[in-house]
Protein backbone atom coordinates (compact mmCIF):
# COMPACT_ATOMS: atom_id res chain seq x y z
CA UNK A 1 0.00 0.00 0.00
CA UNK A 2 1.22 3.57 -0.82
CA UNK A 3 0.39 6.85 -0.98
CA UNK A 4 -0.61 8.56 -4.82
CA UNK A 5 -1.92 11.52 -3.49
CA UNK A 6 -0.76 14.61 -1.19
CA UNK A 7 -2.76 14.90 1.87
CA UNK A 8 -4.95 17.72 1.95
CA UNK A 9 -6.55 19.96 4.59
CA UNK A 10 -10.50 20.07 4.17
CA UNK A 11 -13.12 18.23 5.13
CA UNK A 12 -13.95 14.24 5.48
CA UNK A 13 -17.35 12.61 5.08
CA UNK A 14 -16.12 10.37 7.30
CA UNK A 15 -15.78 12.99 10.18
CA UNK A 16 -18.55 12.89 12.32
CA UNK A 17 -18.23 16.68 13.51
CA UNK A 18 -18.60 19.83 11.81
CA UNK A 19 -15.20 22.23 11.59
CA UNK A 20 -17.99 25.37 10.85
CA UNK A 21 -16.79 27.09 14.20
CA UNK A 22 -14.72 26.44 17.78
CA UNK A 23 -17.60 25.24 19.60
CA UNK A 24 -18.08 21.93 17.63
CA UNK A 25 -21.94 20.10 18.07
CA UNK A 26 -21.38 15.93 17.56
CA UNK A 27 -23.88 14.79 14.46
CA UNK A 28 -25.50 11.64 14.50
CA UNK A 29 -28.75 12.40 16.42
CA UNK A 30 -27.53 12.78 19.80
CA UNK A 31 -28.25 16.57 21.61
CA UNK A 32 -25.26 19.15 21.57
CA UNK A 33 -21.76 18.14 23.19
CA UNK A 34 -19.72 21.50 23.76
CA UNK A 35 -15.82 21.12 23.62
CA UNK A 36 -13.37 24.26 23.90
CA UNK A 37 -11.00 22.43 22.18
CA UNK A 38 -9.15 20.48 24.93
CA UNK A 39 -11.15 17.04 24.05
CA UNK A 40 -13.08 17.12 27.42
CA UNK A 41 -17.05 17.28 27.18
CA UNK A 42 -18.95 19.88 28.35
CA UNK A 43 -16.15 22.54 28.76
CA UNK A 44 -17.31 25.45 26.34
CA UNK A 45 -17.72 28.92 27.37
CA UNK A 46 -21.53 29.80 27.56
CA UNK A 47 -22.85 33.03 28.77
CA UNK A 48 -22.33 33.30 32.49
CA UNK A 49 -20.35 30.20 33.18
CA UNK A 50 -17.82 30.76 36.27
CA UNK A 51 -14.01 31.31 35.26
CA UNK A 52 -13.68 28.11 37.53
CA UNK A 53 -10.24 29.16 38.58
CA UNK A 54 -11.65 30.55 42.20
CA UNK A 55 -10.73 28.21 45.47
CA UNK A 56 -14.47 27.54 45.73
CA UNK A 57 -15.44 29.52 48.92
CA UNK A 58 -13.62 33.32 48.20
CA UNK A 59 -11.94 35.75 49.73
CA UNK A 60 -14.31 35.87 52.90
CA UNK A 61 -15.05 33.52 55.75
CA UNK A 62 -16.05 30.21 54.88
CA UNK A 63 -19.67 29.85 56.47
CA UNK A 64 -21.13 26.39 57.08
CA UNK A 65 -24.61 25.15 57.26
CA UNK A 66 -26.06 26.57 60.73
CA UNK A 67 -24.62 30.03 60.73
CA UNK A 68 -26.85 32.52 61.21
CA UNK A 69 -27.70 36.24 59.73
CA UNK A 70 -29.87 38.62 61.09
CA UNK A 71 -31.25 39.74 57.50
CA UNK A 72 -30.52 38.80 53.99
CA UNK A 73 -28.28 40.60 51.74
CA UNK A 74 -29.47 43.56 49.34
CA UNK A 75 -28.79 41.19 46.71
CA UNK A 76 -30.71 37.57 46.87
CA UNK A 77 -32.42 35.35 45.06
CA UNK A 78 -36.02 33.33 46.36
CA UNK A 79 -36.62 30.14 45.21
CA UNK A 80 -39.56 27.89 46.34
CA UNK A 81 -38.70 24.18 46.67
CA UNK A 82 -41.29 20.77 47.99
CA UNK A 83 -43.42 23.61 49.83
CA UNK A 84 -40.55 25.66 51.33
CA UNK A 85 -38.74 28.87 50.85
CA UNK A 86 -34.97 29.12 50.35
CA UNK A 87 -32.67 31.82 49.93
CA UNK A 88 -29.84 32.10 47.78
CA UNK A 89 -26.64 34.57 47.98
CA UNK A 90 -23.23 35.10 47.43
CA UNK A 91 -23.24 30.97 46.51
CA UNK A 92 -25.12 30.56 49.93
CA UNK A 93 -28.65 29.03 50.66
CA UNK A 94 -30.70 30.16 53.84
CA UNK A 95 -33.83 29.05 55.18
CA UNK A 96 -35.64 31.56 57.76
CA UNK A 97 -35.73 30.75 61.19
CA UNK A 98 -37.68 33.07 63.38
CA UNK A 99 -36.65 36.20 62.52
CA UNK A 100 -33.30 35.42 60.90
CA UNK A 101 -31.46 33.37 58.19
CA UNK A 102 -29.89 30.38 58.59
CA UNK A 103 -27.37 28.86 56.15
CA UNK A 104 -28.78 25.18 55.16
CA UNK A 105 -27.51 23.03 52.90
CA UNK A 106 -29.45 23.37 49.71
CA UNK A 107 -31.67 19.94 48.42
CA UNK A 108 -30.99 18.23 45.79
CA UNK A 109 -32.41 19.70 42.13
CA UNK A 110 -32.81 22.98 42.88
CA UNK A 111 -31.71 25.37 40.45
CA UNK A 112 -30.27 28.37 40.11
CA UNK A 113 -29.08 30.54 37.00
CA UNK A 114 -25.62 31.97 38.49
CA UNK A 115 -22.64 30.67 40.57
CA UNK A 116 -20.30 32.95 42.32
CA UNK A 117 -17.38 33.73 40.30
CA UNK A 118 -15.31 32.28 42.78
CA UNK A 119 -16.55 28.95 41.98
CA UNK A 120 -14.17 25.87 41.52
CA UNK A 121 -14.21 23.90 38.18
CA UNK A 122 -14.00 20.11 38.67
CA UNK A 123 -13.75 17.59 36.21
CA UNK A 124 -14.94 14.08 37.66
CA UNK A 125 -15.06 10.60 35.35
CA UNK A 126 -15.02 12.95 32.44
CA UNK A 127 -18.21 15.31 33.81
CA UNK A 128 -17.81 19.21 34.93
CA UNK A 129 -18.81 19.96 38.35
CA UNK A 130 -18.40 23.59 40.02
CA UNK A 131 -18.08 23.71 43.90
CA UNK A 132 -19.36 26.97 45.48
CA UNK A 133 -19.28 27.01 49.13
CA UNK A 134 -19.21 23.51 49.51
CA UNK A 135 -22.27 22.43 47.49
CA UNK A 136 -21.64 20.89 44.02
CA UNK A 137 -23.63 22.01 40.85
CA UNK A 138 -24.20 20.46 37.34
CA UNK A 139 -24.74 23.26 34.26
CA UNK A 140 -27.94 22.18 32.39
CA UNK A 141 -27.61 23.24 28.55
CA UNK A 142 -30.83 22.77 28.03
CA UNK A 143 -32.52 25.05 30.70
CA UNK A 144 -29.27 26.90 31.05
CA UNK A 145 -29.16 27.02 34.55
CA UNK A 146 -27.29 24.90 36.94
CA UNK A 147 -28.80 22.04 39.37
CA UNK A 148 -27.55 21.28 42.54
CA UNK A 149 -26.07 17.46 42.45
CA UNK A 150 -24.85 14.76 44.82
CA UNK A 151 -21.30 14.33 44.42
CA UNK A 152 -19.94 12.18 42.51
CA UNK A 153 -19.13 8.33 43.67
CA UNK A 154 -16.24 8.32 45.76
CA UNK A 155 -16.33 11.82 46.37
CA UNK A 156 -16.98 13.16 50.44
CA UNK A 157 -19.58 15.32 50.30
CA UNK A 158 -18.44 18.96 51.51
CA UNK A 159 -20.84 18.74 54.18
CA UNK A 160 -22.23 16.32 56.01
CA UNK A 161 -26.22 15.04 55.31
CA UNK A 162 -27.80 16.07 58.26
CA UNK A 163 -28.43 14.08 60.62
CA UNK A 164 -32.00 12.07 61.32
CA UNK A 165 -34.74 13.34 63.92
CA UNK A 166 -34.04 13.21 67.32
CA UNK A 167 -30.07 12.47 67.07
CA UNK A 168 -27.44 14.67 68.06
CA UNK A 169 -26.66 17.67 65.60
CA UNK A 170 -23.44 17.48 64.26
CA UNK A 171 -20.94 20.65 65.13
CA UNK A 172 -21.67 23.50 63.18
CA UNK A 173 -22.12 25.85 65.84
CA UNK A 174 -20.64 30.06 64.94
CA UNK A 175 -19.63 31.82 67.87
CA UNK A 176 -19.45 35.09 65.98
CA UNK A 177 -20.84 37.48 67.72
CA UNK A 178 -23.39 39.80 66.54
CA UNK A 179 -22.90 43.22 65.18
CA UNK A 180 -24.52 46.64 64.15
CA UNK A 181 -23.14 49.51 62.62
CA UNK A 182 -22.88 52.54 65.05
CA UNK A 183 -20.97 54.98 62.07
CA UNK A 184 -23.39 54.36 59.52
CA UNK A 185 -21.14 51.97 57.51
CA UNK A 186 -22.42 49.73 54.40
CA UNK A 187 -22.97 46.16 53.74
CA UNK A 188 -19.14 45.56 51.76
CA UNK A 189 -17.65 47.75 55.16
CA UNK A 190 -19.66 45.32 57.63
CA UNK A 191 -18.60 42.50 55.63
CA UNK A 192 -15.00 43.41 55.27
CA UNK A 193 -14.58 44.82 58.89
CA UNK A 194 -16.50 41.08 59.79
CA UNK A 195 -14.08 39.16 57.78
CA UNK A 196 -10.85 41.08 59.49
CA UNK A 197 -11.78 41.12 62.43
CA UNK A 198 -13.26 37.33 61.99
CA UNK A 199 -9.41 36.57 61.20
CA UNK A 200 -7.91 38.55 63.90
CA UNK A 201 -9.90 36.64 66.59
CA UNK A 202 -8.32 33.51 64.82
CA UNK A 203 -5.30 34.63 65.18
CA UNK A 204 -5.56 35.33 68.82
CA UNK A 205 -7.46 32.06 69.52
CA UNK A 206 -6.02 29.38 67.29
CA UNK A 207 -9.08 28.62 67.04
CA UNK A 208 -11.42 29.17 63.39
CA UNK A 209 -15.21 28.33 64.04
CA UNK A 210 -16.07 27.68 60.05
CA UNK A 211 -13.72 24.79 60.13
CA UNK A 212 -13.43 22.48 63.20
CA UNK A 213 -15.07 19.85 64.11
CA UNK A 214 -14.99 19.29 67.54
CA UNK A 215 -16.23 21.75 70.44
CA UNK A 216 -13.61 24.11 71.79
CA UNK A 217 -12.93 23.99 75.67
CA UNK A 218 -14.64 27.50 77.39
CA UNK A 219 -11.77 29.59 77.64
CA UNK A 220 -10.45 28.92 73.74
CA UNK A 221 -14.37 30.43 72.92
CA UNK A 222 -13.73 32.81 75.24
CA UNK A 223 -10.53 34.16 73.73
CA UNK A 224 -12.37 33.88 70.31
CA UNK A 225 -15.58 35.98 71.73
CA UNK A 226 -13.23 39.15 73.32
CA UNK A 227 -10.74 39.48 70.37
CA UNK A 228 -13.44 39.68 67.40
CA UNK A 229 -15.48 41.67 70.11
CA UNK A 230 -12.69 44.25 70.89
CA UNK A 231 -12.22 44.09 67.45
CA UNK A 232 -15.22 45.13 66.17
CA UNK A 233 -15.63 47.88 68.79
CA UNK A 234 -12.47 49.91 67.94
CA UNK A 235 -14.01 50.08 63.92
CA UNK A 236 -17.41 51.36 65.16
CA UNK A 237 -19.86 48.58 65.81
CA UNK A 238 -22.07 47.96 68.77
CA UNK A 239 -21.76 43.92 69.86
CA UNK A 240 -23.63 41.33 70.96
CA UNK A 241 -23.82 37.61 71.64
Amino acid sequence: MRQTQQPRQGFYQDNPRQASNQNQHWQGGQPPRPGGGDGRPGNDHWQGRPDGHGNGWGPGPQRRPGYEIDRMPSEHSRYGWHGQDYFYSGGYWYRPQGPRYVIVQPPRGIRVHELPSYSQEVWLGGTLFFVAAGTYYLYQQDTQDYVVSEPPQGVEPAYPDAPPPGSAPAFNISYDPRFAPINGQGQDQMNQDGYDCHMYAIDQSRFDPSAAAYAPSEQVVDVYRRSMSNCLSSRGYSVSY
